[in-house]
């Protein structure tokens, strides 16, 4: 145009505007002023919009005196824009200021200001001008109210949101849609819901965004099957949806379980012709990652167009939710190429994954993507970090982590003692308590008492324990149910079975975990019987029996032989379907070894769909126990091939049956092998092959391995050597061995009675005799043995 009249200049700075390119409205603005066409009011207040769009506080304030210059300061269409502008950039006095000076003060200006009041919460003003706007010769309006509506929920005033709801039905607006909206929002947002339904069912002509309000705070509030009604009525009215009405129909259906109507509704959502933006293709991708669907979640991904970084984070989640964790890391290099950030959601998501997958290298990639992008000091990605290492046991980097922060919560501390805990750094865990309490800013949580106690539990003595016992209550969580199932776990660990019983008795609401804890704690301390009949004590239903309270009742059916008890509690493993988890079944495999009926192992063993080294342990050890040591070798090999990796008691049993069967070479091979698996050697495992050496006659060398054993006391292996010295009537070395056994120490009566029963197979009655004066003199008594079985 060779010359641009001044409403062709308006029109083209709003065009830009409404386009979201504020700034290009600036520029257009300046090059009107510069061609002489002098700005009117509508212009004017379109600028300064733009000023306050593109945040230009200069720009506005150099516009604010433009007003003034040309006389347009009182016109209502830019005094409103100037209030706006003040508002944004947080200038509340001079838009009060300004206000006050104003002569003539139209709606437009009352609600600019009271907007701005409550945008920034402060209680008294919005209220206050709402009544001087009353006693004004200006009446409020719709938008008046709709601001005060969402005043009062948004700080969550119940009693305020009541008074204007008054005000609207005396005012005549609540016919209005955007009012009646507004309300039903704030009603909804404040948990009102019954008021929430009630306004909306008594409105006369619904918009589809008042069914949209409805239909998503409901299923928000967690009304799923209210919600799903509400959106059959919507349907049966003959309303169509909308791209956002989808979206929140496909997270309900999520959430409901309700595939079939899923499915139908994408197809419904594809007949519609809707472009499947980012906000529908991230509810896709949830539902149907939610279905176990992810072949479908990853269709409704590509079908996206422009996506974003919420989609893309989406699909994260859904590879990694369906162990998927190659396509899960794939997904996260795009994301990198692209330019787009992760979240922190989904930070915290794969770091988590990478941990559980034991993915050490991936997990340092993203710690290291996290510094570059974010910065480790973030608390959110802090402490997902602090987590991560401590579940790989790297507490030192977890560490490093933890002092780059610039804050902490409960929760990085507690990640943090956890850390040390899993490292066997108890002592440090400790300590990093109470740096916590003396430093006084976080203040502990159940969860960081769950693991003090935890490590109480592993340090020598009671004190540590009392002492944080004590302290449990003073701060009141002595009540808490997780706290006192570690109370229970830490006084059974040290053997204070009356305490952990007390703080069993004393709880007020006994939950599954209690229950699991107190007769796990008797089960450890070798009191089965009074496990079982803590059991029967249990008012239970079939759902609320866990598998650790199958596994420690089984336990304790193992170790008083209760063949026909164990049969009974693997039927109830079976009805409430806990026999597929591998801690259960290895119980059951193990009840069934340890109770002689080797058969019913096999059969459960062989009808296992899944095993893990649990089971694959509990069928070696029986097979062993049972004299079936070639069987033990063999699925030790299998387990082997199938790319188990062998913990310590394993090779326990393994050793146990070379042992059994004299197989000398094997046995060396196997406990050579221990430390080629990162497993350290035990005492368990010195016994065994000591058991091994001194059954096949090689009692030097049994010697030479006790002497060379790392361990400070060495009287067990020297007693299974006794012992398998003994069972081969090698009364030379049995007699020397249990002579030194019985000078170190002097006051075990087992000691001297197999010294006394080692003289006596070899008949020499009157050293047998003299063995067992010095037990009478030392008022030592022999305890009677027995046999359940």
């Amino acid at each position: 145009m060779p010359d641009p009249a001044l409403v062709s200049w308006t029109r083209t700075i709003s065009s830009y505007i409404q386009r979201g390119k504020a700034e290009l409205a600036l520029r257009e603005f300046r090059r009107m002023c510069k061609s002489g066409m002098r700005p009117n009011e509508h212009s004017l207040s379109l600028a300064l919009k733009a000023s306050r769009l593109a945040g230009e506080r200069a720009i506005g304030k150099l516009l604010h005196g433009c007003s003034i210059k040309f006389g347009l300061e009182s016109n209502p269409f830019c005094s409103a824009s100037v209030v706006d502008l003040y508002c944004k950039f947080s200038m509340l006095n001079e838009a009060r200021r300004f206000f006050d000076n104003v002569s003539f003060k139209c709606e437009a200006l009352w609600n600019s200001l009271i907007d701005g009041y409550a945008r920034f919460s402060i209680s008294r003003e919005p209220v206050g001008l709402f009544h001087q706007m009353l006693l004004s010769s200006t009446s409020p309006n719709c938008f008046t109210y709709t601001i005060l509506i969402k005043f009062g929920a948004q700080n969550s005033a119940v009693d305020l949101l009541n008074f204007f709801h008054g005000r609207v039905v005396m005012a005549g607006f609540e016919s209005d849609n955007f009012v009646a909206g507004a309300l039903l929002d704030a009603y909804a947002k404040l948990g009102q819901l019954t008021s929430a339904c009630r306004l909306f069912w008594g409105t006369e002509e619904r918009d589809l965004v008042m069914w949209s309000t409805l239909l998503t705070r409901l299923h928000q509030g967690g009304e799923l099957e209210q919600a799903f009604d509400l959106f059959l009525r919507f349907v049966s009215e003959g309303y169509k949806l909308d791209s956002f009405m989808f979206a929140t129909l496909f997270r309900l259906c999520s959430d409901l379980g309700s595939q079939r109507i899923g499915l139908q509704l994408h197809s419904c959502l594809l007949k519609s012709g809707f472009v499947i933006d980012s906000f529908i293709g991230s509810a896709l991708v949830a539902m149907y990652t939610n279905f176990g669907l992810i072949h479908d979640a990853y269709g409704s991904f590509l079908s996206t167009e422009e996506k974003n970084e919420v989609i893309f984070s989406e699909m994260v989640h859904g590879f990694i939710y369906s162990l998927d964790i190659p396509n899960a890391v794939a997904m996260i290099h795009g994301m990198k190429n692209l330019g787009i950030v992760l979240d922190h959601s989904t930070l915290a998501c794969i770091l988590r994954a990478f941990a559980s997958f034991s993915m050490f290298g991936e997990a340092t990639a993203i710690h290291c993507f996290t510094i570059k992008s974010i910065g480790e000091q973030d608390l959110v990605i802090g402490n997902s970090l602090i987590e991560m290492y401590s579940n790989f046991r790297e507490v030192d980097q977890a560490v490093k982590v933890f002092m780059a922060m610039r804050e902490h919560n409960e929760f990085s501390w507690t990640s943090l003692m956890s850390g040390f805990i899993e490292s066997e750094r108890s002592e440090e865990a400790l300590q990093l308590y109470h740096s916590m309490q003396s430093l006084g800013s976080t203040k502990p949580t159940e969860y960081t008492f769950v693991a003090i106690l935890k490590a109480c539990s592993t340090l020598p003595g009671t004190t540590n324990g009392r002492k944080t016992h004590g302290y449990v209550i003073k701060m009141g969580f002595n009540f808490f149910p997780y706290v006192e199932s570690a109370l229970i776990t830490m006084y059974s660990k040290k053997g204070c079975l009356d305490e952990a019983s007390q703080v069993f008795a004393k709880m007020p609401m006994k939950d599954p975990v209690s229950w699991s804890a107190i007769i796990a704690a008797y089960v450890q301390q070798g009191y089965g019987e009074k496990a079982l009949k803590i059991f029967s004590e249990y008012n239970y239903e079939a759902s609320d029996l866990e598998e650790s309270i199958f596994s420690s009742s089984l336990c304790a059916c193992s170790s008083l032989g209760l063949t026909e008890m164990g049969r009974s509690f693997h039927g109830s493993c079976v009805k409430t379907g806990n026999e597929s988890n591998l801690q259960v079944n290895g119980a059951i495999i193990d009840m069934y070894c340890k109770c002689g009926s080797i058969e019913d192992a096999i059969k459960v063993f062989v009808d296992t769909n899944e095993h893990n080294v649990i089971s694959y342990t509990a069928m070696i050890s029986g097979y062993a126990q049972n004299g079936l040591g070639f069987h033990a070798l063999q699925l030790f090999d299998v387990m082997l091939e199938r790319g188990f990796k062998p913990d310590g008691v394993t090779f326990v049993g393994v050793l146990s049956a070379c042992s059994h069967f004299g197989l000398v070479e094997e046995g060396w091979k196997y406990f050579i092998s221990i430390t080629d698996y990162g497993l350290e050697r035990t005492m368990n495992h010195y016994a065994c092959m000591v058991d091994l050496l001194g059954r096949a006659g090689f009692v030097d060398k049994a010697e030479d391995l006790i002497d060379d054993s790392p361990f400070s006391s060495k009287a067990m292996l020297w007693k299974t050597l006794l012992g398998a010295c003994g069972k081969h009537e090698n009364s030379s070395n049995a007699g020397r061995i249990a002579e030194m056994l019985v000078r170190v120490e002097p006051n075990d009566p087992s000691n001297y009675v197999m010294l006394s029963n080692i003289y006596s197979s070899n008949s020499l009655w009157a050293r047998s005799l003299e063995v067992m004066k010095k037990m009478e003199k030392g008022l030592m008594k022999k305890v009677p043995g027995c046999s359940w079985v």
